[in-house]
């Protein structure tokens, strides 16, 4: 499994993403962030994002803020600033959304035009308009008119008699591991490093916490640092679906596909309108998401 500096040596991925928030307009299909789940703090306080921005001032890839959807969150243009501050150079700087609300101009000054964007409008007008106003040429395309599909992510490999060996080596060849971003989350008020944001995400919807203290040059760790903070056992082990590659929903379909091991886990909070039991079989999707639509 690869730490982000494995990612960033091998040019696979330069991104760590800081989750400022688990607040979005949208309840996607099998969100990897499961935010319809979340139980850890719902917008990042500024003392900790800049803390967390800090810890990454001699990294030399991009910093993307993140959620949720990051214009949820009710201090963007403050978490803009400190970025502008903290990171002088635009090139540093992402921004992923799905709506960018009325911040435009403050994210335009911030991200534009050489900062990295993910915009995807999941088919909504308005939103389009928007990120073209303000971010001209940025939006994925086809997200103005389709919807993105996401595959399975909380199942238990041992729900579908999946066995060690096989989990293992799948485990290993995982594509949100391989491809994605390492995040910092908030934990009890402090920023905490993960090598995978779904492994974030997984903690917070348990409460719990395998991050690593976030300090000046975190990223520089191995994968033996994070395995040792339990973030392999205690989350991709312990029912991330990810590397199963099983056929999820279209976005707008708002149906979270589980195996049995986690349904008390979503039946003890909120959750989007349909939770389904996945009866699938693993290996039917080449990656976790398709924006294109065409699965």
């Amino acid at each position: 499994m690869l730490a982000p500096i494995d990612k960033l040596k091998s040019n696979v991925n330069d991104i760590i993403q800081i989750i400022v928030t688990t607040a979005c307009t949208l309840q996607c299909s099998n969100c990897t962030q499961l935010l319809p789940f979340r139980k850890d703090a719902r917008h990042m306080s500024l003392e900790c994002f800049r803390e967390a921005v800090r810890s990454l001032n001699d990294w030399p890839g991009v910093i993307g803020i993140f959620g949720g959807n990051p214009c949820n969150h009710p201090k963007f243009p403050e978490l803009c600033k400190i970025l502008q501050e903290e990171i002088p150079d635009q090139r540093h700087r992402g921004l992923w959304s799905n709506d960018l609300r009325y911040h435009g101009q403050i994210a335009q000054e911030t991200f534009y035009p050489n900062g990295r964007f993910n915009l995807n409008a999941h088919g909504l007008t308005d939103a389009a308009f928007k990120m073209k106003k303000y971010l001209p040429g940025k939006l994925i395309a086809e997200s103005e008119f389709k919807q993105a599909e996401h595959s399975t992510i909380l199942a238990n490999y041992k729900d579908l008699k999946v066995t060690e060996e096989d989990w293992r080596e799948r485990r290993e060849h995982c594509d949100i591991n391989q491809k994605w971003s390492g995040a910092i989350a908030e934990r009890d008020g402090k920023p905490y490093a993960y090598f995978c944001e779904v492994a974030a995400a997984l903690d917070g919807i348990r409460n719990v916490n395998h991050g690593i203290p976030v300090t000046p040059g975190w990223w520089k760790l191995s994968i033996a640092a994070f395995e040792e903070a339990g973030q392999v056992s205690k989350c991709c082990d312990a029912g991330c679906g990810v590397p199963l590659r099983m056929k999820g929903h279209k976005d707008n379909e708002e149906i979270y596909d589980i195996t049995p091991s986690w349904k008390e886990a979503v039946e003890a909070g909120p959750h989007p309108s349909l939770v389904k039991i996945h009866d699938g079989i693993p290996g039917r999707v080449a990656e976790t998401t398709d924006y294109m639509g065409r699965r």
